[in-house]
């Protein structure tokens, strides 16, 4: 059985639950609502996963800008996908967002707790990303979940 390092705060939880169940026709307190919604997550000091506070991310460039460029981050993106046949769903992604420049002990935490986020979460569709820039629609679009 695997060791846990880390525990995830119950207000993450209870976020990605609301990030999950929101509509794209909810408001906001900022403003109207959009068709790309975001949600960071970061391990702090005393091993827990917590919610980083962020610049307003309203789309994937504005993610890409907020992500750090040496640090992990567990990252949950909610986005409209318009299918070949037209159909539209907002798929629910979990982001494991290592760099290959981060620090071995990083890499090493956020590994160990990453199906336990991914599991407290229910989060299914899981990716693995490297290089920020990378992360655009089309890179999600053409993944398979």
């Amino acid at each position: 059985m695997a060791s846990v390092t880390c525990k995830i705060s119950q207000s993450v939880v209870d976020d990605i639950k609301k990030l999950r169940f929101s509509t794209p026709s909810q408001t906001s307190s900022s403003g109207p609502a959009s068709t790309f919604k975001a949600y960071v997550a970061l391990i702090n000091s005393e091993q827990t996963v917590v919610k980083e506070e962020l610049d307003d991310v309203t789309d994937f460039d504005s993610l890409v800008d907020e992500l750090p460029d040496h640090s992990p981050r567990y990252v949950v993106v909610s986005y409209k996908k318009v299918h070949p046949d037209q159909r539209v769903s907002y798929p629910l992604v979990f982001i494991y967002y290592c760099p290959e420049t981060a620090a071995p002990q990083q890499r090493m935490l956020y590994a160990s707790t990453q199906q336990l986020f991914e599991a407290e979460n229910k989060l299914g569709k899981s990716l693995l990303l490297q290089r920020k820039e990378e992360l655009t629609q089309t890179w999600l679009d053409e993944s398979r979940f």
